[in-house]
């Protein structure tokens, strides 16, 4: 049996991260799986249920403290049920929160018993007034607060400075234009 490969698309919103990592399942013959498609409507509903706006992300304490580590589990546990069946993985969403921790994808492979595999990291980049362009354009309420602090988001969001171990990395500037894409 061939090792599977996990490939995690990475970047800040309407970088294209979507398009590159659909584009990346279509080449490896490879499960895509969207961290939005797979918990989007659950987090919606967890936010309203618990007093929230369910596009409010960003600003939302409770949603990063209680909602996000559980989004990213789950997506990571699907990937280890994909990898165990030998099918290589395409995971598309922003991992920002775990950026600074070295061994943040070691210790989720092992939690999620993951078979030994290569992990390649696609940062996709993109300059910040393109990217502010995009989120206009595609106007979706979950970007609403990103456009509205601007500045805030850009310095915590606008960087794919990654730190993780054991990965092989590959920087895609994607400053052309690209479809939008939800």
């Amino acid at each position: 049996m061939t090792v599977p490969e996990v490939f995690i698309v990475i970047g800040p919103a309407g970088s294209g991260k979507t398009t590159i990592a659909q584009q990346t399942a279509r080449e490896h013959g490879a499960a895509y799986l969207d961290k939005d498609r797979l918990c989007g409507r659950l987090v919606e509903l967890a936010l309203q249920v618990a007093g929230h706006a369910p596009s409010d992300r960003e600003s939302n304490g409770f949603y990063r403290e209680n909602v996000l580590p559980l989004e990213y589990e789950t997506l990571m546990d699907v990937a280890g049920a994909n990898l165990r069946l030998g099918r290589s993985v395409v995971l598309d969403a922003p991992f920002g929160a775990y950026f600074a921790t070295p061994d943040y994808l070691t210790r989720v492979a092992d939690e999620f018993h993951w078979p030994p595999s290569k992990t390649t990291v696609v940062r996709v980049q993109v300059p910040q007034d393109i990217l502010r362009r995009r989120l206009l354009q595609r106007d979706l309420e979950r970007d609403r607060w990103k456009l509205a602090h601007w500045e805030e988001y850009w310095a915590s969001y606008g960087s794919v400075n990654c730190t993780w171990s054991g990965v092989h990395f590959l920087d895609l500037n994607n400053d052309k234009h690209l479809p939008l894409q939800g």
